[in-house]
């Protein structure tokens, strides 16, 4: 697809920005960001002078002549827009860029489109505070869908509940949304949908695992190879769980009396672990004094409470809520030191939390992602079609304080929930 943008970087033809990504550009282009490689005017202008045969100085050093094998490390280490800057500077450089993918450590937020008839979404880039980018051709029924779960570039697609029909059959789909590849899923009957689910799947093989809770009474799953869902009775004692984790072929179950672990990396599932949370974590009251003019969803206290395994393998327990009539979020995290053992702890340090996908990622001297802060989104089933910017930003615990750096190039595309997610542009 192509990369457009409204105004050409100077000296940047617009066929140089042809990318491989089928994405398009949705906003206003801002100037080119340091790519951590020391260039001067005169390498960039190299290639170019070269063509117009003008004298050069015999040291000058010439870009274009680089080992390929070399040129190829270095995209394998940049990032998205630093990648897609650095396949600009020569004709040698594009040509090896076709063979490598921007290695993206940073997470990344999309916004679903308000209302039928759309085929595609939005995506916004840290890295690129003033532009967005336009995934098309996502299906006709795209916008009858909402996301519940990602992995990497996959989604996990279920309908939305204005359109599940009067039997309560669920047709729950994958979408890659670079590719566009899609894996139809069986179909399962149920009243509210896949709860607190989770998505893993190979990127070489296509294989996958789809978990979530069902009736809020019991755990089913669906994998590569089975021709219908499956119940888990392996997984007992995690009723009304509301937070799941995959990682590293263990699912962390979480509900307000217990945090379970069990073990997939075998045929049947067992469990591990488990320890009590009742000390701090309890069932909220949905709502609180009602107040004069106030909406119903402004009367309602909004909470999440999510599980969250570190990059070290530590599980924390992340506390968020917002009372009623309030547009501030409170934020408590607390640690297990031991069994039936937490403590609160106030700093993440070089670490990020990716609330969503229950993880944190490394955050230290990297263009894109702030550290010791967490990502956050609220996914309502009450509200799935309506938008609030309150509902979707960057909390830092260092400062208290709330950023949203999409301001800028959301304020005109209506939405009915954006949330965070962590895309991959390799195929390994």
């Amino acid at each position: 697809m192509q990369l457009c943008t409204r105004k050409p970087q100077m000296a940047l033809r617009s066929r140089d920005m042809a990318s491989p990504l089928p994405l398009e550009s949705h906003g206003s282009a801002t100037p080119a960001p340091n790519l951590g490689i020391s260039f001067t005017d005169e390498d960039l202008l190299l290639p170019l002078a070269q063509r117009r045969n003008l004298r050069l100085h015999p040291h000058c050093h010439c870009w274009s002549k680089l080992p390929s094998d070399l040129i190829q490390l270095v995209f394998d280490r940049l990032g998205f827009a630093d990648f897609q800057r650095a396949k600009c500077v020569c004709s040698s450089w594009r040509s090896v860029s076709r063979k490598s993918q921007p290695n993206n450590q940073i997470p990344w937020m999309i916004r679903f489109p308000k209302g039928n008839g759309y085929d595609y979404c939005l995506l916004f880039n840290p890295e690129e505070k003033d532009k967005m980018y336009k995934t098309p051709n996502l299906g006709n029924d795209f916008t009858k869908n909402v996301c519940v779960a990602t992995y990497k570039s996959w989604f996990l697609m279920q309908p939305k509940y204005k359109h599940i029909d009067e039997d309560c059959r669920l047709n729950l789909y994958i979408l890659d949304l670079l590719t566009r590849e899609r894996i139809n899923l069986p179909t399962f009957v149920s009243g509210c949908g896949l709860i607190c689910s989770i998505l893993w799947i190979d990127e070489k093989t296509k294989d996958h695992l789809v978990i979530g809770m069902s009736e809020e009474d019991h755990a089913i799953s669906f994998k590569r190879g089975d021709n219908s869902w499956k119940q888990i009775p392996s997984l007992s004692g995690i009723e009304e769980c509301f937070s799941m984790v995959f990682k590293d072929h263990k699912l962390y179950c979480l509900n307000f009396g217990k945090l379970k672990v069990f073990d997939f990396s075998g045929d049947t599932p067992f469990r591990v672990f488990k320890t009590s949370v009742s000390d701090f974590l309890q069932p909220p009251r949905p709502f609180g004094m009602r107040m004069p003019g106030t909406s119903w969803k402004d009367n309602v206290v909004h909470s999440k409470n999510k599980v969250v395994v570190t990059l070290a393998g530590d599980v924390l327990i992340v506390k968020c809520r917002r009372p009623n009539v309030s547009k501030i979020w409170e934020f408590k995290i607390y640690k297990m030191v031991g069994n039936n053992q937490w403590e609160e702890i106030y700093s993440l340090g070089d670490e990020a939390i990716l609330l969503d996908l229950g993880i944190t990622l490394l955050a230290k001297d990297m263009e894109g992602i702030q550290k010791n802060s967490i990502y956050f989104s609220m996914d309502t089933i009450l509200f799935e079609d309506q938008y609030d910017k309150t509902e979707i930003f960057i909390f830092n615990l260092d400062s208290k304080q709330v950023h949203l750096p999409h301001r800028s190039v959301c304020s005109s595309f209506p939405c009915s929930r954006s949330r965070w997610f962590l895309p991959c542009f390799k195929r390994e």
